[in-house]
């Protein structure tokens, strides 16, 4: 993957607030940087400061201290015409806008190029027409805001991004209340601006899965600041595993998941290989068993023309089963 430039970049960055006489600090000390062709995926716990990072960063709420530098300019020297050309910004804010349609939506993202009426002329009708392609709303640009799927509002929002025409697009959980379908498809899509249009977009998720899949930087929000690298180096280093675990949960670095912990565990021996057996594991384990060859009973795996036959011995006679959910099933309760 090549990338190109930093275009957004922060020095000793501090987040917070500011209420009458009191500062109250999110997160300080933050140096962190993205580049053009990345996709930056923002990742922390509830309540971490995802959502102050993001609006400090496209400048709708002050710094408490440090710097911020958008495409090599620094932030509070941008005038107020030319930052909505460097960087847009779409929340998860309530969809407040009603009766309008798609294409009307996409349009208010041409807003800094277009007169004080808001006329917009061949090119910004151009820019609304290739964003809207680039997002697979063609065929739907005259329907209605309120007539159209979840998933398909947020491809809107990011279409108006998309014909804000700037370089970074900063996005706050766009993928938030959407099924795991559509939250792939959103973070795909988000994925394919920044390869074939060199955009560089940041976005918040609570969605781990889908950022270590699809995410080239990851920015992961602690207690202790913000850390970066690609998701194989924070695996590798252990970083997800020490945000995230707690005394129920365990993050695996082969697999890149979560999974409980259980706290005490029957041994049971599993003869087999393959795709079934890596299914039969994972349901033997999700019923409080861990594989064990001394162990009794054993399970023996056999297929045959596709489909999979699960024998128990050890236990006394013999038992067949055609599936894992009669396997766990009939299975002797484990201890967990």
């Amino acid at each position: 993957m090549g990338t190109g430039m930093i275009i957004a970049e922060t020095n000793r960055l501090s987040v917070g607030y500011r209420n009458r006489n009191r500062v109250f600090r999110v997160m300080e000390g933050l140096t962190l940087s993205a580049r053009r062709g990345e996709l930056v995926a923002l990742i922390g716990r509830n309540g971490a400061g995802k959502s102050t990072l993001l609006r400090t960063l496209v400048g709708l709420q002050p710094p408490l201290g440090g710097s911020i530098a958008l495409d090599g300019h620094a932030l509070g020297e941008i005038g107020l015409s030319q930052l909505p050309k460097l960087v847009s910004f779409a929340s998860t804010e309530p969809f407040t806008l009603h009766n309008i349609r798609v294409r009307d939506v996409v349009s208010l993202g041409r807003f800094p190029y277009t007169n004080w009426i808001g006329t917009l002329t061949d090119a910004d009708e151009e820019a609304v027409a290739i964003a809207l392609e680039a997002t697979g709303l063609s065929g739907l640009e005259n329907r209605s805001i309120d007539s159209i799927s979840d998933g398909e509002r947020q491809r809107t929002l990011i279409a108006r991004s998309l014909a804000q025409d700037t370089g970074l697009l900063v996005m706050d959980e766009p993928t938030a209340f959407l099924d795991l379908p559509s939250r792939y498809g959103i973070v795909s899509l988000l994925r394919r601006l920044t390869r074939e249009k060199g955009k560089c977009v940041i976005y918040s998720t609570h969605d781990l899965d889908t950022a270590i899949n699809e995410a080239d930087r990851i920015w992961l929000m602690t207690g202790d600041g913000v850390s970066e690298g690609a998701p194989e180096d924070m695996m590798l280093t252990g970083e997800f595993a020490r945000a995230f675990e707690s005394p129920l949960l365990s993050f695996s670095i082969t697999d890149g998941a979560f999974s409980f912990v259980r706290s005490r565990q029957t041994g049971i021996a599993l003869e087999g290989r393959g795709r079934v057996a890596k299914m039969t594991v994972r349901a033997l384990s999700r019923c409080g068993y861990t594989i064990d060859s001394r162990a009794q009973p054993k399970v023996t795996i056999t297929e045959n023309s596709g489909s999979a036959e699960w024998v128990v011995t050890g236990s006394g006679e013999d038992k067949r089963y055609t599936s894992l959910y009669d396997l766990v099933t009939h299975l002797p309760q484990a201890d967990q």
